[in-house]
């Protein structure tokens, strides 16, 4: 008769392996960065401008980068799968005004819902033609810009809608004292995206699509519904940041998103994303969004010309893209030399 061996009970994960397990999570994900500089930002910031701690200011920075986290999630998921959504603005203005024009004509609940398809509808165009066109996806995006845009201004030809002060407050109105609505809004539909990109099969999709397509394809999933269904939540993550802008200006624009490309980008390349696909964080593109959205605000207070906020997000896309091909090339010179 042979004895049984009974193996010792796995050790349980204790708070501190969970904590360097959350942190090893973050440097991977390049959140390190965004979240140190969002730190220092916010530091200069509240000794430029003390007031920022008042309940009103809290909030009204809040409604200002909200809306910017919203779309530059959106253009995370399309960094993702390996692509760039260049149409993400003209996206976000024809859901604006959308929604704007329909509450005119129907109760809000169903403009929202007709504001949140719209996005979806221009991102699943989107993704239609680069995963089962097979077309590139700057390619695709620069010309859907135009087309989003100029539906956006047969909508609406100038800014407009009635949107009502509920919808403001529910938006853009605190929840409880120094806790703005918005950040709550942010906070809800953060955690369910980190949900579906951490916990589910779509999610792991996604990190694989852009990370390694050949393994993807040997696994026998579908790359292409996956991109898809990236390109389609970004288009509702980008509506979301629309709605909340109407709800925080209390109108429609017809060029609401124009400002919002650029930024979204520059947020996506703060937050350490890959362009090439695969690697990215939720918690980094927020946090990078909020920064560079407050940049505007840090300037003006500084007395220095607003313009200048486009001048910085450029600035921080060629350093964040560029700064780590140098390194590797003076790095492979120095070995070079040594050798």
């Amino acid at each position: 008769m042979t004895a049984t061996v009974t193996p010792p009970p796995a050790a349980p994960v204790t708070r501190a392996v969970a904590k360097r397990q959350g942190l090893v999570r973050l440097r991977r994900e390049g959140a390190f960065a965004p979240a140190a500089a969002f730190v220092v930002f916010l530091i200069v910031y509240i000794i430029i401008n003390p007031e920022l701690l008042t309940r009103f200011q809290l909030q009204t920075a809040a409604n200002l980068v909200v809306p910017l986290a919203f779309v530059a999630l959106g253009q995370l998921l399309i960094v993702l799968v390996g692509g760039i959504d260049i149409s993400i603005g003209a996206i976000m203005s024809l859901s604006n005004v959308v929604f704007a024009a329909q509450t005119e004509l129907v109760p809000v609940p169903i403009a929202v819902l007709m504001g949140l398809a719209t996005g979806l509808a221009c991102g699943l165009f989107n993704g239609f033609l680069v995963s089962y066109g097979g077309l590139p996806a700057i390619a695709v995006t620069l010309a859907s810009a135009f087309i989003f845009g100029s539906l956006a201004r047969e909508v609406m030809d100038r800014p407009g809608g009635n949107i009502t002060t509920e919808f403001h407050l529910a938006t853009s109105g605190e929840a409880i004292p120094f806790v703005p609505v918005a950040l709550v809004w942010l906070t809800l539909i953060a955690v369910l995206l980190w949900f579906i990109l951490q916990r589910t099969a779509l999610g792991r999709h996604i990190y694989g699509v852009g990370s390694n397509m050949d393994s993807i394809r040997a696994a026998g999933l579908n790359s292409r519904l996956t991109k898809l269904a990236a390109f389609g939540i970004a288009g509702v993550l980008t509506a979301t940041g629309a709605i909340m802008l109407a709800g925080s200006t209390m109108t429609g624009d017809p060029r609401s998103g124009d400002p919002y490309l650029l930024s979204s980008i520059a947020a996506v390349a703060l937050a350490g994303a890959s362009f090439t696909g695969g690697r990215g964080s939720i918690i980094g593109t927020i946090l990078a969004g909020i920064t560079l959205g407050l940049i505007g605000n840090l300037l003006f207070f500084a007395g220095i010309n607003s313009y200048w906020q486009y001048v910085i997000s450029a600035l921080i896309i060629v350093s964040v893209v560029g700064i780590p091909v140098v390194w590797r090339k003076v790095s492979f010179a120095r070995k070079g030399a040594r050798s």
